[in-house]
């Protein structure tokens, strides 16, 4: 998103220059051949800092950069549509910051927007890859994660082979909505490995792992990455693995006896 927002700064910047002639049919003045030439290389400089400085100070977010970068680019086109008004007399290209301005703000929103829109998945189109209709699961682990010492650790595991358990379980996530969120998560009340046999070629098939983290609010889903999604639906994606750590269905290993 970052390099579409600079294409779309210097696109602007380019517009400036030509629009003049285009528009108006006339060549472009430079305040810096009029009266006001210290007051715009003065105001342009001032500018400049400040905006260099807010943005490396406060900018943490994406959404706070979309928003610094806009207030930037309008206060510099205000500031250059009224120098050109007051030192460029007889010439309409003070309109042009304007306009640009409003172009702008539309392309910048519109990238945002699709941005955003981009970030929402579902838990199947994530590991449709790995786990499908065609996909023969094989077993879950299940890891209960502890985080009441120093430093997080299984607390207990299960492996679970009942294809009913597995269903069960691989239920409650599939109609899970997620969106991507940036930043790293450490710590998860489950840990899921999922072993997964697919067919690659004809007569050929292949079995690997899926780990998936998950607790409440949030899931990570290594495939070759570990991004981190919020879970923004309101689903009981953990039903079956809860009721499970309080049944006898399944037999859970301590964490002591793991440790031998």
């Amino acid at each position: 998103m970052g390099i579409a927002i600079l294409f779309i700064v210097f696109a602007l910047n380019f517009l400036n220059i030509k629009l003049s002639k285009w528009l108006f049919k006339e060549n472009r003045n430079k305040l810096s051949d009029t009266d006001g030439k210290k007051i715009y290389i003065f105001g342009m400089t001032i500018l400049l800092v400040v905006s260099f400085g807010f943005m490396i100070t406060f900018i943490d977010s994406e959404k706070a950069f979309i928003w610094t970068v806009t207030c930037i680019l309008l206060v510099f086109s205000i500031f250059q549509s009224f120098m050109e008004w007051r030192y460029i007399k007889e010439s309409k290209q003070f309109i042009i910051p304007v306009i640009l301005i409003a172009v702008g703000m539309l392309c910048i929103y519109g990238v945002f927007f699709i941005n955003e829109k981009m970030k929402y998945t579902t838990f199947q189109d994530v590991v449709s890859d790995q786990l499908n209709e065609e996909s023969t699961v094989r077993s879950i682990t299940i890891d209960i994660n502890d985080f009441s010492g120093t430093l997080p650790k299984r607390e207990a595991s299960a492996t679970i082979r009942d294809q009913d358990l597995i269903n069960r379980i691989l239920a409650d996530f599939s109609d899970v909505e997620l969106k991507k969120e940036t930043g790293f998560r450490d710590y998860w009340d489950y840990t899921l490995r999922i072993i997964t046999t697919n067919q690659v070629e004809e007569d050929h098939f292949s079995t690997e792992s899926l780990y998936v983290h998950v607790d409440g609010d949030y899931i990570s889903i290594s495939e070759g990455n570990a991004d981190v999604y919020k879970i923004v639906t309101q689903s009981n994606h953990l039903k079956t693995i809860e009721s499970l750590v309080e049944s006898d269905e399944v037999v859970w290993m301590q964490d002591s006896i793991l440790s031998v």
